[in-house]
């Protein structure tokens, strides 16, 4: 049961999930390279009402299971009349990020054993939390990782209470809760490692080695059988060729590394461990050193087993596997923060002293320079100041003062102001690592709030294919198709939804059979196949590489 106090906090909770979450999550089109190809599945569904095969740009796309596409599919249709479908889509991002940290609020006291939502060591947790790089980042993202983050959550917290015995049947739907969101979401990794770390709770307590351990831990698995097997069974028997580029190819390829060289993302020694240190900063690294000062210690308690063993099993198997992306540790941080936070209270009080006052001069003056550089940039920048960002963020593009998000920024800004009254009652360790973690959310949240326009036109792909489409208008008639040749599955999408236009894919650099316009992405600019003349060139403002070409087919006279 909640306590009375417990109310308070939940309200700065939710107060601090909308500083956090809404800045990034909307307001911008999508971006390359997972929210391109994640939002051209979202877009088939909703407009075909084909739930069953991830289809991308009209491409069977097989990488992931369809979890996320349903959920945002199902809020582009509760919200596409009020918002642009994109970020109608990207609402799923926000449901899954609330449940993720949701439940990490709960994991955190079941693990701690606190009493109520007031003890300090609940909150540390989440400050280290929050503040890793890879979880800000990500959870503003469209893309199936939120959802198999937010399972993985959600399970872990059901693993804890089955373990230690606690409301069991509750513990044990979280679980097969957990499991089908992970399963759903992106295949077997995550809910193998899930289930092992369960499996393996029994060599550690007499507990887990009991009938009335093992009957809920069993319907619990019986029962997220049910609702995981119809998607590959149904997919299994009208596209088997489907089902096995997802399972062998998506799944077991990647690890073993037979279809690596198809599907891409290779692994290198040194992956896995800089996502720990940097990825999930300072969670990776604080669970790392606290894991190898007691190991057996963490794995012989109840509380800690749990934090302990996944992110172990995790971060070895990723080591061996033969495709890895720092993402993929996504999972894997919520535990790393719990048990890494536990070492913080033992810092001596003089260090947190400085520590603090390192995070405020450094976020205050990122927020400086974020406020610097919108207001020269409202401003026109006459003297060029803002020349050494054109790089990253185009100077071509034109900022105007927007009165909603200006005043949202200000209000963000005061709280980082008035932090030292909001912190005055805590203690030194929740005083540093508040210190931190708000810095870290004022900065993202006020740049992102004033300036998603300007990044969005950096990263996304809107004003590349209106562009485009302008140029087609009045010569691509309504009979035309257009063929491709090396379009990736992040640029097909967003021809389709900007200009309209669904690909037809062909292998080789040549006149296409039946379109008269093809398209081509390439570093250079190739001469024009034979029969056709070149029409349009383009790409995102500041990228050298992967430009988009068009050439016409004038073998015909189709002047």
């Amino acid at each position: 049961m909640l306590q009375h106090r417990d109310g308070k906090i939940l309200l700065l909770f939710i107060s601090f999930l909308i500083i956090y979450l809404l800045p990034g999550i909307y307001g911008h089109t999508p971006w390359k390279q997972d929210e391109n190809y994640t939002f051209g599945v979202i877009q088939t569904m909703y407009e075909t009402g084909n739930w069953l095969v991830p289809v991308n740009a009209g491409e069977p796309f097989m990488e992931k299971p369809p979890l996320y596409y349903w959920t945002a599919t199902l809020m582009a249709h509760l919200f596409s009349g009020m918002m642009p479908l994109h970020d109608a889509a990207r609402s799923a991002t926000l449901l899954f990020s609330i449940i993720n940290f949701s439940f990490f609020i709960l994991l955190a006291r079941r693990v701690l054993r606190s009493e109520s939502l007031v003890d300090y060591r609940i909150w540390l947790a989440f400050a280290v939390y929050i503040s890793a790089p890879g979880i800000l980042r990500h959870s503003h993202d469209m893309f199936s990782d939120t959802a198999l983050t937010a399972g993985a959550t959600v399970a872990l917290y059901g693993i804890v209470g089955l373990i230690r015995q606690e409301k069991v049947a509750a513990s044990a739907v979280w679980l097969g809760l957990g499991t089908i969101a992970t399963m759903l979401s992106k295949g077997v990794f995550i809910p193998g490692v899930l289930w092992i770390t369960l499996f393996l709770s029994a060599f550690f307590f007499t507990q887990c080695r009991t009938k009335a351990f093992w009957y809920p831990v069993i319907l619990s698995g019986l029962l997220a059988l049910i609702f995981i097997l119809p998607w590959p069974v149904l997919l299994y028997s009208k596209h088997p060729d489907l089902f096995m580029a997802w399972f062998w190819e998506n799944n077991i390829g990647r690890f073993l590394g037979f279809s690596v060289a198809k599907l891409g993302a290779k692994a290198n020694l040194m992956r896995v461990p800089e996502a720990v240190a940097l990825f999930a900063l300072p969670a990776g690294m604080l669970a790392t050193v606290s894991f190898l000062r007691h190991p057996l210690q963490r794995l012989r308690n109840p509380d800690e087993f749990v934090i302990t063993l996944f992110p172990l099993l995790g971060i070895i198997i990723l080591q061996m596997s033969a495709t890895s992306r720092a993402l993929y540790l996504m999972p894997f941080v919520a535990p790393m923060a719990i048990l890494g936070s536990q070492l913080l209270p033992a810092i001596k009080e003089k260090a947190l002293r400085y520590f603090s006052c390192f995070a405020v001069a450094l976020w205050s003056a990122s927020l400086a320079g974020v406020w610097g550089i919108y207001l020269l940039k409202v401003g026109g920048d006459q003297k060029g100041w803002l020349a050494p960002l054109e790089r990253w963020l185009p100077a071509s593009y034109e900022l105007h003062l927007s009165w909603p998000p200006f005043v949202f920024a200000l209000v963000v800004t005061a709280l980082w102001i008035c932090r030292g009254r909001l912190s005055a009652a805590l203690n030194p360790v929740l005083r540093a690592a508040f210190s931190w973690g708000l810095g870290v959310t004022v900065v993202w949240s006020v740049a992102f709030t004033l300036m998603v326009g300007w990044f969005d036109y950096s990263k996304g792909y809107a004003g590349v294919f209106k562009d485009l489409k302008s140029h087609l208008a009045g010569q691509y008639l309504a009979d035309d198709c257009m063929a491709s040749y090396r379009l990736g599955e992040s640029e097909a999408p967003m021809l389709y939804y900007f200009a309209g236009i669904l690909h037809q894919p062909q292998t080789t650099f040549r006149q296409p059979e039946r379109c008269r316009w093809l398209i081509v992405l390439g570093d250079k600019l190739q001469p024009a196949p034979k029969g056709m003349v070149f029409f349009w060139e383009d790409n995102r403002p500041g990228e050298k590489r992967n430009n988009l070409m068009v050439y016409r087919d004038v073998s015909k006279n189709n002047d």
